[in-house]
């Protein structure tokens, strides 16, 4: 497989399965994000059940840029540039992430830069900048002139080409073509308008990125500096030219971080507080990094000097990424659990909007209408918050592999699971974390295995047998001694895990329960089987690979 690039075609026999829907509450809807990149199926495929039909059927255009990345990832590699440092490198100056250790990756979202990650405008600033530099020698002729701009465009384009066409650098690559453009028909264009025609480009070829994360930040943080920056700014007023400058940074930071506010709480119900400081030093450091590195590509084939630079980028992105480990281990630098509803979303989107009609257009008279949307914004929250402080639940989430039943009154709650879940943040974050952040609770639950005994004021368990608020649950591990009782113990859950033989019958010679959970744990194959039991002696039956399972005590 690792022989397989863009355009390689292969041939297997295994069918294709769709993709499930989201299988938590508030998870992330991994099946509509692959549907509006046109994939609506899978397949696993082992080493024996595919093969190399030796073709290539990608875009030529795409398939010369690819491998044209991949061969300045080789030169970056071969100046000296290793380690975290090397990943940190690719994905600054080639947009190519996969190399990013994810330890890594969360210090720079935790610190409020992982945009200095993204390929974006600065960078096509500075290709723009170095490429006018390089082609200085053309001359100021009228058919010089032509010949350098259309040169230009070539040189960002081939850039934004092999740094993956993404929703930044799409826009930050047509709105310079548009200044470019402008300079040789000599008219001056309008930030704004350039912002919104290459959003319009954009959609008409692929109208799904709309939809897209990066594609809703990316506009969102320029309007919000376009718009915002200025304003902010004159604020304050600095006499010292070097704590002006700071100011001069900050209030950038200030207006991208309340523009790409609502976002990054809908999406991901988290904030980072220390944006500020994050990118009062990162800014001027990810600009050298990206001058430097943008050198280093270019003499990366001078056997002396490409070591000199690399040791310099190497240092600098040391640098970057030491001070991003170094805030995110400030207090409170990640915040997590901040959440937004989808009319939540929408009134803040409005107050965004109110907001710069009162500072570009001068109208007061939309304060009234920035008090009334901002008093329904509250209102909203408060009830959601008052919903939240009584709720009383049972949740049984669908995780395949694991085990995991969330033990919850009001914000607080206990999470039963098994062992390999307590050490998988990355299961919990992408399955569990968008539920509690929904329902307002604490994001760092007590804990506990299904080995343990536990007696807290939440909930109760003494061996299989768990008890909170009032109903009963029995859970049953392979392995498990079950000896027939002379009166079965009722219980209204009967939860089975694992490995472990269909054998219904002979659980309820120990068990009456009222429903069967067959858990996320237990293997496809006998999921059927527990099934077939279930409904010949008509026990209702909860299989968790179909979705998670909700009993609400607060509604009784």
């Amino acid at each position: 497989a690792l022989a397989l690039h863009y355009g390689s075609v292969i041939a297997f026999a295994t069918q294709v399965e769709p993709i499930s829907p989201p299988q938590n509450p508030n998870e992330f809807d991994y099946r509509t994000y692959l549907r509006r990149r046109g994939v609506t199926g899978r397949s696993y495929l082992k080493q024996n059940e595919w093969i190399s039909m030796e073709m290539d059927m990608g875009n030529s255009l795409f398939s010369f840029a690819y491998r044209f990345r991949d061969l300045l990832l080789h030169a970056l590699s071969d100046c000296g540039v290793a380690g975290d440092e090397f990943g940190t490198a690719a994905a600054i100056l080639l947009g190519y992430d996969e190399s990013l250790p994810a330890q890594l990756r969360h210090h720079y979202v935790a610190a409020g830069s992982m945009h200095i990650l993204c390929v974006s405008g600065m960078h096509v600033g500075i290709i723009y900048l170095l490429a006018s530099f390089v082609l200085g020698f053309l001359g100021k002729g009228r058919k010089m002139a032509m010949v350098r701009r259309v040169l230009l465009l070539a040189l960002i384009w081939f850039y934004a080409l092999i740094t993956g066409l993404s929703p930044s650098i799409l826009r930050s690559a047509l709105m310079i073509s548009m200044v470019i453009m402008g300079e040789l028909t000599h008219r001056k264009g309008v930030v704004l308008n350039s912002i919104a025609a290459s959003a319009f480009i954009i959609l008409l070829v692929h109208p799904c990125d709309l939809f897209s994360i990066g594609f809703q930040l990316s506009y969102a943080a320029v309007v919000g500096i376009v718009v915002l920056q200025r304003p902010i700014y004159l604020l304050l007023y600095m006499r010292n030219k070097l704590l002006d400058k700071v100011w001069e940074i900050t209030a950038v930071s200030i207006a991208a971080q309340v523009a790409t506010m609502p976002f990054t709480v809908y999406y991901f119900n988290q904030l980072t507080p220390y944006f500020w400081l994050s990118n009062l030093m990162m800014t001027p450091l990810s600009f050298l990094v990206i001058l430097l590195g943008m050198l280093l590509l270019l003499v990366s084939w001078v056997p002396g000097l490409r070591l000199l630079m690399g040791k310099m980028v190497w240092a600098c992105l040391r640098l970057m990424n030491v001070t991003v480990a170094g805030i995110d281990q400030l207090p409170f630098s990640l915040i997590k659990g901040v959440y937004l509803d989808g009319t939540e979303f929408a009134f803040a989107l409005v107050l965004l909007l109110l907001l710069y009609l009162i500072i570009n257009i001068k109208k007061k008279r939309f304060l009234m209408e920035m008090l009334v949307v901002s008093a329904l914004l509250a209102g909203s929250m408060a009830v959601r918050s008052q919903r939240s402080s009584v709720q009383t639940q049972l949740v049984a989430y669908s995780m395949k592999n694991h085990t995991a039943f969330d033990f919850i009154c009001g914000p607080k709650h206990l999470l039963l699971c098994d062992e390999g879940l307590l050490s998988d943040d990355s299961s919990i974050d992408y399955s569990l974390r968008g539920a509690w952040s929904s329902q307002q609770l604490l994001m760092n639950p007590c804990c506990y295995t299904l080995a343990d005994d536990v007696t807290t004021d939440l909930m109760q368990k003494q061996g299989p047998l768990v008890s909170f608020q009032g109903l009963l649950l029995a859970f049953v591990e392979p392995g498990s001694d079950i000896e027939p009782l002379e009166q079965a113990v009722d219980v209204d859950y009967l939860i089975v895990t694992g490995k472990q033989r269909p054998e219904l019958s002979r659980l309820m010679e120990v068990y009456k329960p009222l429903m069967l959970i067959v858990d996320g744990t237990v293997p496809s194959y006998y999921v059927d089987a527990w099934r077939r039991q279930s409904a010949a002696i008509g026990l209702p039956c909860q299989c968790l690979e179909d979705g998670y399972f909700v009993h609400d005590l607060s509604r009784n």
